[in-house]
């Protein structure tokens, strides 16, 4: 029957850095040979896998149970049964092979594992018991990111432009002071509208600007740097955007320009004027067409001068349009009276600023009683669980009682320990949301009459969205809240002072109005 056995050996390291994955494999290559050679097994072929087991997908392994199952080989030798699987599936495969007789024997250098209900009994634990461990490195790792995100530390590969560097013995990213100001350069280069990704890559090899691994930089690569806010404080980890603590060379106002020019690039810009409103109307037919800006001049012989006129205008997508186009003055007449219908005076953001003030101080106290019960609830599991630590040690409870009791205890505390901080970031946000809702609302009117093309437009998105020229007509969809303002009623109630019942105001109101596309027509 021994005879008949015919083997492969299988070994895996996880580990990404390749000599450490190569000095484990042949440490694990060492003891397997040595206990080939001792018991006279017939080795079809040695495989090496270096990939995590942790999620099914490894090419090896699944070749290697394929060509089981073609009667290439009947056993496996492997270091330990956790380099077989990580993870249900996989481990679960192997089971049902060796229950079907198509793996006649799984060995270690420590045990033999055949077609028994105690050794597959036993197999399974271990692949559970490898499994648990995976799904615990997994939530302990997440455990630490989120300390990460709190202290604003840099989570992976540093992008170009930056190093990784330890910082108070924390991971984080600094300028690297030899790229930090070729990638600041792209960036104000770019914006300017003058190139394409093409033409932007040709000046970056002319720099002297390469990755980290000293290729040149493609188009591909190009737009993943350009589209990336880790060069203005945030970054992308776990599908979320974070805040960064770190140093920055470029601004919020400058990698939104570049974000606009993507959006409308593939050639260089050929105009000559920049206008604030570029890009953010669209023609009132439905077409999908955007409104362009030309600029005319206009001979007037009886004065023998020239004068220019802007207009706006569709780009007429679809032959039957026939939307008329207006000058720029008519377009930025009717943008301050649609800004007008929302702005409020000083004296009225004087008295919201007051009122959230209170509101944020009553709110304040209740979400910090809420996280005391939190806080408690969590201290009394934890003294729970030690009380069951020490039962445990005392061998007054079963391991499998233990582990119950340990691991909904523990998810208890995580769950108590999520919704304490969700609390403390809530207060604050909503917080934050409220102030720059007053703020906009106070100098929108100022702002949108004013010269810089950058925060105009800022406010003109923040506040309308969907933004039309019909029949000569300017309109838009107000963005919440905003739209409350159109209510008399709320600037009624803002004027009474602290005894009116100012509901619409409220941060708590703020809180869950989604700052989106649902608002009032205007």
């Amino acid at each position: 029957m021994e005879n008949k056995l015919k083997y492969f050996i299988y070994c895996r390291k996880s580990e990404e850095d390749e000599k450490r994955q190569i000095l484990s494999i042949e440490a694990q290559l060492r003891e397997l040979k040595d206990y080939a050679r001792k018991c006279n097994l017939s080795i079809v072929e040695i495989l090496t896998e270096s990939k995590s087991a942790r999620k099914p997908g490894r090419e090896i392994f699944n070749a290697m149970l394929k060509r089981i199952e073609a009667g290439e080989a009947n056993a496996m030798l492997v270091w330990q049964v956790n380099r077989i699987a990580r993870n249900h599936k996989d481990g679960g495969n192997v089971l049902q092979f060796i229950t079907d007789g198509v793996i006649k024997q799984v060995d270690t250098p420590n045990k033999q594992f055949k077609n028994t209900g105690d050794d597959k009994f036993v197999m399974s634990i271990e692949f559970g018991m490898a499994t648990k461990y995976s799904d615990d490195l997994s939530d302990n790792i997440r455990r630490g990111n989120r300390q990460k995100y709190e202290r604003g530390e840099y989570i992976g590969w540093a992008p170009i432009g930056y190093i990784n560097e330890k910082i108070n013995g924390n991971p984080n990213i600094v300028t690297d002071p030899t790229t930090a100001p070729l990638v600041k350069r792209v960036f104000e280069e770019y914006a300017t509208g003058n190139y394409s990704l093409g033409t932007m890559c040709s000046a970056i090899a002319s720099w002297g600007l390469k990755t980290q691994k000293g290729k040149a930089i493609g188009k591909s690569h190009l737009q993943k740097v350009l589209t990336r806010p880790t060069y203005y404080g945030w970054y992308q980890h776990g599908g979320e955007l974070h805040k960064g603590n770190y140093e920055t060379f470029i601004s919020k106002a400058l990698f939104d320009t570049v974000q606009d020019v993507l959006h409308n690039r593939s050639k260089p810009k050929k105009e000559h004027f920049d206008w604030a409103y570029a890009g953010l109307l669209k023609c009132g037919c439905d077409c999908g067409a955007s409104i362009i800006f030309e600029t005319k001049r206009k001979y007037y012989k009886g004065t023998d001068r020239s004068a220019e006129y802007t207009y706006a205008r569709s780009s007429k997508r679809c032959r039957a349009c026939d939307e008329k186009g207006i000058s720029i003055a008519d377009l930025e007449s009717q943008i301050i009276e649609k800004i007008e219908a929302v702005t409020i005076s000083n004296q009225r953001w004087k008295l919201g600023m007051e009122l959230l003030q209170l509101r944020y101080q009553d709110e304040s106290n209740k979400r910090s009683e809420i996280v005391e019960n939190l806080q408690r609830a969590r201290s009394k599991s934890k003294n729970e669980l030690d009380g069951y630590f020490k039962m445990r040690a005392r061998e007054e409870m079963t391991a499998e009682d233990f582990k119950e009791k340990k691991d909904e205890l523990v998810k208890l505390m995580s769950d108590y320990e999520e919704k304490i901080n969700e609390a403390m970031h809530n207060q604050k946000h909503w917080l934050e949301l409220a102030v720059d809702f007053m703020n906009t609302a106070l100098q929108a009117k100022e702002i949108i009459s004013g010269d810089n093309l950058e925060e105009k437009r800022k406010i003109i998105k923040k506040i309308g969205w969907n933004l039309k020229i019909k029949d000569e007509k300017l309109v838009w969809t107000y963005q919440m809240p905003y739209d409350v303002l159109l209510i008399p009623e709320y600037r009624t109630n803002m004027s009474r002072g602290r005894d009116s019942n100012p509901r619409r105001l409220a941060p708590i109101d703020l809180q869950s109005i989604p700052i989106g596309h649902s608002g009032t027509p205007g």
